[in-house]
């Protein structure tokens, strides 16, 4: 398959990311995170929280660090005085990927030599600023798009300047469960973490206990960007019983959102950029502190990079909703193809960003599809997709292509009839311009 990814600069990046988060309408941020307290203190005694219980104990959390996008020195200098002034110090330091800007400056952007080592210059940027928390304090990272690229193997980049830190990782504190995950460049797991995934889980799975994972990419609502997250966390999690969450970043904005698996509900809590110089989806930059007693989240609070603390609400659990999975629910379907998962074998031309698993920012794609597919029963072809404003074309030659004219929608499937001539040659020809592309299909 031919692999055309388009490349935007930093600028255009930050200013599309913008965009494309309005779009998810099913994200849902935090009521508003009022700084209601003056002090850290005074916010863990509103939420009754003492860190100086030997049952209980904190941690502090950040993510879209974005070293080599404004100025160094005003990303996590703040956080580091806090977190070295705090008594008792947290558990641990952690942020939840994109801590750089150029191993990919846009989804499906594969860098050259040059980028390569202007992205590790940006690992040696961060590695001088976590170095100024108090040695007590544990760093914790996980990667994310902006620190890894398409087809990279084990976080190369990152582990020229961290050769010690692994791509993902678990740890237990007073019977919490940490589960470290890296998201890559297009929230993808191989087969490897996967397994790892699976093992972690099954070594801390007991009943009633608290499970957080930390991955960079908040997909668990996802159908077509970044599936492969859903699809890990649905199997993976499928027996779990007690609390569980995901703290992710990647959207530049705090939000929470709850998903329910057959035993138990998730919380996805987004969390904010702390950096001035970069784009932020829900206005508040900052970093946050989670409270720990007993082995629960028992209260998170919020700092605001521009003054005071707040209290986060409860979780919408009332309001958990599914995690699908691409074409679930479709009677309708007779066969259909992944992007990355056989798709190749039907691409005619692809002038997009390649994601391993869906494609963005689509110039155009041009597919075939064999009738005999579906034993010339299907009536109409589907595009899976993110968004239902893409352009659709047809061709029965490959040639001359026409414009659909009446389209329909059901979920994340935009479909239209087959044409008469393409049914009587048995072969349909679809090109789709603009959006994000995860897969086609075949319809009744």
């Amino acid at each position: 398959m031919a692999m055309n990814p388009l490349s935007l600069n930093r600028r255009q990046f930050l200013s599309s990311l913008a965009g494309v988060t309005a779009a998810a309408g099913w994200r849902e941020a935090h009521a508003a995170l009022d700084a209601r307290f003056d002090s850290l203190k005074a916010a863990m005694e509103a939420a009754r929280f003492d860190p100086r219980d030997p049952k209980n104990f904190t941690a502090v959390w950040t993510s879209d660090t974005h070293f080599g996008h404004g100025d160094p020195e005003k990303i996590l200098t703040p956080i580091v005085a806090e977190v070295n002034a705090m008594e008792p110090l947290p558990a641990f330091f952690a942020i939840t990927g994109d801590t750089i800007i150029s191993a990919s400056l846009s989804f499906g952007q594969i860098p050259d030599e040059k980028q390569k080592q202007k992205a590790i210059a940006e690992f040696r940027l961060l590695k001088p600023a976590l170095e100024r928390l108090d040695p007590r304090v544990p760093v914790k990272l996980a990667l994310g798009n902006h620190d890894t690229y398409v087809g990279e193997s084990d976080a190369a980049l990152f582990h020229t300047v961290f050769p010690d830190r692994p791509a993902y990782h678990a740890f237990e504190i007073k019977g919490v469960s940490f589960v470290f995950l890296n998201g890559g460049s297009c929230g993808r797991f191989d087969d490897a973490q996967r397994a790892w995934f699976r093992k972690q889980v099954a070594r801390f799975r007991k009943t009633g206990v608290t499970l957080v994972t930390a991955v960079h990419q908040p997909s668990l609502g996802n159908v077509v960007v970044e599936r492969g997250i859903p699809e890990a966390f649905r199997e993976t999690l499928a027996d779990c019983r007690g609390e569980l969450w995901m703290v992710a970043g990647h959207s530049h904005r705090n939000a929470d959102i709850c998903f329910q698996l057959p035993h138990a509900v998730i919380t996805q809590a987004e969390i904010t950029t702390p950096n001035p110089a970069v784009w932020c989806g829900g206005k508040e930059r900052g970093w946050w502190i989670y409270c720990f007693a007993g082995g629960r989240l028992a209260a998170r609070v919020f700092h605001r990079s521009d003054g005071g603390y707040a209290l986060a609400p409860a979780p919408p659990l009332a309001k958990a909703r599914r995690i699908r999975l691409p074409f679930e629910g479709q009677t309708d379907v007779l066969w259909k193809v992944m992007v990355g998962d056989g798709d190749h074998e039907y691409a005619m031309d692809t002038r997009a960003a390649w994601c391993e698993n869906y494609w963005t920012y689509v110039k155009h794609l041009d597919y075939r599809f064999p009738l005999s597919l579906a034993d010339g029963r299907a009536t109409r072809v589907a595009v899976l997709s993110e968004r239902d404003n893409c352009k659709l074309s047809f061709s029965c030659d490959g040639t001359i292509w026409e414009a659909v004219a009446a389209t329909e929608r059901s979920g994340n499937l935009t479909s239209f009839k087959i044409p008469d001539t393409c049914l009587q040659i048995g072969m349909v020809k679809v090109r789709v311009e603009g959006g994000e592309v995860g897969g086609f299909a075949l319809l009744k």
